[in-house]
């Protein structure tokens, strides 16, 4: 099963029982957000069911996670409704991002920008620079050989999110059992 590339066809993948790219586990590289930071905001990009946004606002962040999968922010909501309230979530489009309640302190995404190709990559790039403060951390994840056939190495994301970011650090990944990184980006 390849994933979706719509936003029609994500509502549909988040209507069945079970999607093969929902994590359950919460990644080390996230937990260690909330480690760093004491207190502050955070924005998840491409939150799907928002388990890694609750966990966040568990820990005591003021968590948003944005997706365009509105299946999947009724979803997302339901699951936080009365236990997590600093968790919010809403619809929205990493390639045309207006979030409110930023700047945001840091920013993660595990799986949503290897989707997009070279035009929605720039936009994300510049989208998520408006709304995290200077110096704040971007987190992403992503295939090597990713799904939008876009090259994702810290090469590329390096020349991609140029003057916006600066790749801070990567480390190779074989999380979900494929070639992958994880990358550490600085606001400018």
């Amino acid at each position: 099963m390849t994933a979706p590339t719509t936003s029609a066809g994500f509502d549909a993948a988040y209507r069945a029982p079970l999607t093969l790219w929902g994590d359950i586990r919460v990644p080390r590289e996230v937990k260690a957000i909330a480690d760093r930071l004491a207190d502050g905001k955070v924005l998840e990009l491409g939150c799907g069911l928002g388990r890694f946004s609750q966990y966040l606002a568990e820990r005591g962040l003021d968590s948003t996670g944005v997706d365009f999968s509105p299946v999947a922010i009724d979803k997302a909501s339901a699951r936080v409704a009365g236990k997590a309230r600093r968790a919010n979530f809403m619809v929205a489009d990493v390639t045309n991002l207006h979030v409110p309640g930023g700047p945001f302190d840091a920013a993660f995404d595990i799986g949503c920008f290897h989707c997009l190709d070279a035009e929605g990559q720039a936009a994300y790039a510049a989208g998520a620079a408006s709304v995290l403060k200077p110096g704040a951390t971007l987190l992403i994840w992503g295939m090597e050989t990713a799904p939008s056939d876009q090259p994702f190495t810290p090469d590329a994301a390096e020349a991609i999110f140029e003057g916006h970011f600066r790749l801070v650090r990567s480390a190779p990944s074989r999380r979900r059992f494929a070639r992958s990184y994880w990358l550490w980006l600085e606001r400018l």
